[in-house]
C-alpha cells in the first residue's frame, strides 16, 4: 500500500470539514470537503486523532453546518483515495 503525501502542515490550526452536495450528483467527485488555511480539499475519507464541536450556517448557501477540529493536517493519497488526517 503506496502513500504518497499532497500537504502537510505541522501547526496546530482550525479545520472545517463538511459533505459535498456535488457528490450525490457525480459520485466521481469524492464525497467530503476539508477547508485549511484558505485552501479546499477534496477528500474521500477523514481520520481524526481530536475532537472535534460543530458549526452551524443556516444562511450559507453551500452547507448549512459543518465539524470543526484544531489540529494538524495532513492530505495523502493512498489506493487512489484521498485521506485527511488530523491529529
Amino acid at each position: 500500500m503506496e502513500t504518497k503525501i499532497i500537504f502537510q502542515d505541522n501547526d496546530v490550526q482550525r479545520i472545517v470539514f463538511h459533505y459535498n452536495k456535488q457528490h450525490n450528483s457525480d459520485t466521481t467527485i469524492p464525497p467530503w470537503i476539508v477547508k485549511h488555511k484558505g485552501q479546499t480539499y477534496y477528500v474521500h475519507h477523514l481520520d481524526s486523532k481530536v475532537g472535534f464541536s460543530t458549526k452551524e450556517t443556516p444562511d450559507n448557501e453551500h452547507t448549512k453546518a459543518s465539524l470543526m477540529f484544531r489540529g494538524k493536517l495532513s492530505i495523502v493519497e493512498q489506493n487512489g483515495q484521498t485521506i485527511a488526517i488530523i491529529e
